[in-house]
C-alpha cells in the first residue's frame, strides 16, 4: 500500500472531481464546490432550526474568514443566499436559504443520495462501520497533532 497521506490525498482528489464532473452533467455545476458545500449546511442547519452565521459557514467549511465573506457574497450575487443583520449585533450577519436554492434543494438531495449511494456501492455495513472508525481515530490522531483548524482562527 501507497503512503496512507497519499492515498487519502489521491481519493479525496477524485472524490472531488467525480462530484464535479456530475454535478455539470446534471446540470447544477455550483453543487460541485464550496457552494454546493454551503447550501447542503444551510440546508441541514434549516431543518433543525439553527440559525447560521458566516463565521459557522468559516468553520464547517474550514476556510477564513475573507474566504467565506467572498463566497457568501458570490452566493448573494448568486441568488443562492441572502443576508440577514443580526438584531443584537448589526456587524453579524445571518446567511439563509433564498427560495431559489430552496426550490432546487429536492434535486440537490437526490444528487448527493445518488453520489453516496453509487460510493458505497459493494461495501457492506460491517466494513463500514469499521471504516468510520479508523477515519474517526485518525481525525482523534490528526487533531493530537495539532491539526485542528488552526489556520482559520
Amino acid at each position: 500500500m501507497d503512503k496512507p497521506m497519499l492515498v487519502f490525498k489521491r481519493f479525496g482528489h477524485q472524490v472531488h472531481l467525480m462530484v464535479q464532473k456530475e454535478a455539470k452533467r446534471c446540470g447544477i455545476e455550483f453543487m460541485g464546490g464550496p457552494q454546493g458545500q454551503v447550501i447542503r449546511f444551510l440546508d441541514y442547519r434549516e431543518e433543525s432550526e439553527q440559525a447560521v452565521l458566516i463565521k459557522d459557514i468559516e468553520q464547517e467549511l474550514n476556510i477564513t474568514k475573507s474566504v467565506a465573506s467572498n463566497l457568501v457574497k458570490r452566493m448573494v450575487q448568486n441568488g443562492l443566499v441572502e443576508l440577514e443583520a443580526s438584531p443584537s449585533d448589526k456587524r453579524a450577519k445571518f446567511v439563509r436559504l433564498t427560495e431559489k436554492s430552496r426550490s432546487q434543494m429536492k434535486q440537490i438531495k437526490s444528487f448527493f443520495d445518488r453520489i453516496d449511494r453509487s460510493l458505497l456501492e459493494g461495501v457492506s455495513e460491517e466494513k463500514l462501520a469499521i471504516f468510520e472508525e479508523v477515519l474517526e481515530r485518525l481525525q482523534a490522531n490528526v487533531e493530537k497533532i495539532g491539526g485542528k483548524n488552526e489556520e482559520t482562527r
